[in-house]
């Protein structure tokens, strides 16, 4: 690292200046910070740090700790500093020397071993593992951006959330730091492990206080989201405001800022998404689909050794990881949003990839690859009987091949329902339950202000909450409390039967919480609390169906081109593909019979004759006419691997890291995508291949 003067540890001041600038974090304060980080590490911690590692960020830190200490690489200083900063922001223990070195290590081992495989003749084998080394390098190189842009990524997502707990927590106490902690405590995110961190560097002295930790926090979202680097400054001027009037209208601002900015960048990255993808999609699912009607006639003149397995490599392997990436680069740059329900807490589900059947009485758990292995067999059976047939070209083939392709479609689409089906109803619910927390906060105001006491206040709610998705929430409440004899308290949070042990609506949650703790102050304190809960839920609502709108935009787009048009285009290719690889193969059987009885038409001493062979010669196909199967499977798998990528694009940009969303996204586009293409291949296949015998019938060539 680079030579910096002296400097306060914990000047917070001195941090943001290096920071700001893109400057090498000083050498004081990164070695302070790595002692603190070592010393005073959590066993909760370093688990984290084990299980949120990426297999990438596995292989970088590895190579950058073992290969990296001995390979040096020379840098700009001004590369090296800024790429130390981040990797000190992600919490990475070596350098930016180091992690170079390794990228270096990485395109000199694929080159040369790819070069050793060219040599004795494995040439796919060493093509790949020079591109594979080639590609690596600059991969490795940029992994602290795209760690440090997939951690804020992940974070965003709760930074409403983070912002109305802090400010609900600041209307009961002006405290700044049982503001965060009590945001720490209610997230499930990554961003309560960032707030967690703020809160224990501020007990070991790297911060001063609170106020100047979530300054230094704020400042990493300066350009990302405005609006809540705004908010946090309006909460913490809030704390210094001795007119409580003022002090409320300050944190009211500090949510309405928030709200309004998330409206305002989501609107702006809605606007901006539409091109990229339009672009995104022409230039790597469009225009392949297209080109690869080429294939048939390049490999009928042009001898091309393993075409196949090349035409895999480049559709199969190569273009969907080249849209993933330029999707991934845009999904990214999503402002922040609104946090999914978590159901993992939830008690007697399966989890994602299993689900509970019952046999003989007792609930056991599957795991979801087993039936979707089961769907795959009979498929895979079918193809391996008619498998001789795939020795005559011609339309059969695509017919056969479709059996194995329809079979993968379906048994990944199997897989991925069952492995969160019994666990999209829950989501659902809890989802439905959000929906009226508005209306319950408002109801258990009205109660409470008409004097009623806290339990009398739940009874009353929940007798008007009966026949709404929050009346199961209110009956398991009430019988905590009338038949368990348990305190309201209790009722609620106990943790064996409370009942948000069953409803993990976090909102739900923090809602009861403060219901709770602002009745101990008392009943006039809650009626304030739940009626504030209920204008700032009410608003929340509203901006969330205002952000789905818009993004809806984009995403309806992307439904109709990749689950309509992809498909309907690549079966018609497929069909084109058969009818120009049986007119080419009937050319190629009887080219000799064509030429001679053109030539004998002629006489032999005219100009007309002597161009005949020269003719033919044009036609003379010397590599044949790709396999249909094999065209036809390349093309299906591409398929399947886009609507998967589209799936998981449309998920992210709805509703980011929602993994049972994900799933549900993937099986709906794959089953839509797959059906409807092998629809279309088998209609168009059937119906060229009739017009084209025809044709050549009709010539005589047949």
């Amino acid at each position: 690292m680079a030579k910096h003067s002296k400097v306060n540890p914990s000047s917070f001041a001195s941090f943001i200046q290096y920071y700001l600038s893109g400057e090498l974090v000083p050498k004081d304060l990164y070695d302070s910070d790595k002692r603190v980080r070592e010393d005073l590490k959590s066993i909760e911690y370093k688990i984290f740090k084990s299980k949120n590692l990426s297999l990438l960020g596995r292989l970088v830190k590895f190579g950058s700790d073992t290969v990296g200490r001995f390979i040096k690489f020379s840098m700009k200083p001004s590369d090296e500093k800024r790429i130390n900063t981040l990797l000190y922001m992600v919490g990475e223990d070596f350098d930016a020397r180091q992690l170079y070195g390794f990228s270096l290590f990485t395109l000199m081992l694929g080159i040369i071993i790819g070069i050793i495989l060219l040599v004795v003749g494995q040439i796919l084998a060493g093509i790949g593992l020079i591109v594979l080394g080639v590609i690596s390098m600059p991969l490795i190189q940029s992994y602290p951006q795209r760690e440090f842009q997939a951690r804020m990524s992940k974070a965003s997502s709760d930074l409403v959330t983070f912002v109305l707990y802090m400010i609900i927590s600041m209307r009961q106490t002006s405290n700044l730091e049982t503001a965060v902690q009590f945001a720490a405590d209610n997230l499930n995110s990554y961003l309560a492990f960032d707030l967690k961190k703020l809160l224990w560097d501020t007990a070991s002295r790297k911060y001063k206080n609170i106020k100047e930790a979530l300054d230094e926090y704020s400042i990493r979202w300066s350009k990302a989201n405005q609006g809540f680097t705004d908010s946090l400054f309006l909460i913490e001027s809030s704390v210094y405001q001795r007119d409580e009037e003022v002090r409320l209208q300050l944190l009211d601002e500090a949510s309405n800022r928030i709200l309004s900015g998330t409206l305002e960048d989501m609107s702006k990255y809605a606007t901006e998404l539409k091109e990229p993808l339009n672009t995104i999609y022409m230039m790597g699912m469009i225009l392949p689909v297209l080109g690869l009607v080429l294939a048939p006639m390049i490999t009928a003149f042009v001898a091309i050794p393993d075409f196949g397995p090349l035409l895999f490599i480049m559709y199969d392997i190569g273009l969907p990881l080249m849209v993933y990436f330029l999707i991934h680069e845009k999904l990214l740059t999503r402002p922040s949003g609104f946090a999914p329900p978590d159901v993992n807490s939830i008690p007697n589900l399966p989890g994602i990839g299993y689900f509970f059947v019952n046999i003989g009485g007792k609930r056991h758990r599957v795991s979801a690859l087993i039936p979707a292995v089961i769907v795959f067999l009979p498929f895979l059976i079918l193809f391996l009987l008619l498998t001789p047939e795939l020795a005559v070209f011609g339309p059969s083939q695509v017919y056969i091949s479709l059996i194995l392709s329809v079979g993968i479609g379906i048994s990944l689409y199997t897989y991925m329902k069952l492995s969160i089906f019994q666990l999209v109803s829950a989501r659902k619910e809890l989802m439905e339950i959000e929906n009226y927390l508005a209306s319950v906060a408002f109801q258990t105001s009205s109660f409470l202000s008409q004097g009623n006491p806290p339990e009398t206040a739940m009874f009353k709610v929940a007798d008007t909450m009966q026949n709404t998705p929050v009346m199961s929430f209110f009956n398991v409440t009430v019988n905590n409390i009338q038949k368990l004899g348990l305190s309201l308290k209790e009722a609620l949070f106990n943790r064996d039967v409370g009942s948000t042990r069953f409803f993990p609506s976090s909102m739900l949650i923090v809602m009861m919480k403060i219901f709770i703790e602002s009745a101990q102050k008392s009943v006039s304190a809650a009626s304030s609390a739940m009626l504030y809960i209920s204008r700032h839920l009410s608003n929340l609502k509203r901006i969330d169906n205002d952000i789905k709108n818009l993004l809806d935009d984009v995403t309806s787009g992307m439904r109709v081109e990749v689950g309509l048009l992809s498909p309907i285009m690549a079966g018609i290719v497929v069909g084109m593909t058969a009818l120009i690889g049986s007119v080419l193969t009937s050319l190629s059987s009887n080219i000799s019979t064509i030429q001679a009885s053109i030539s004998s038409s002629y006489s032999s001493s005219s100009g007309a004759a002597s161009m005949v062979p020269f003719a033919f010669s044009l036609f003379n196909l010397s590599g044949g006419a790709i396999p249909l199967y094999i065209f036809q499977m390349v093309i299906s798998i591409y398929i399947i691997t886009l609507s998967a990528i589209i799936g998981y694009s449309i998920s992210m940009i709805n509703n980011p890291n929602d993994s049972i969303d994900i799933r549900d996204k993937i099986a709906s586009t794959l089953l839509i995508a797959i059906i409807l293409y092998a629809l279309i291949a088998v209609i168009v296949t059937f119906a060229f291949s009739a017009m084209g015998g025809s044709v050549l019938a009709a010539t005589h060539i047949v």
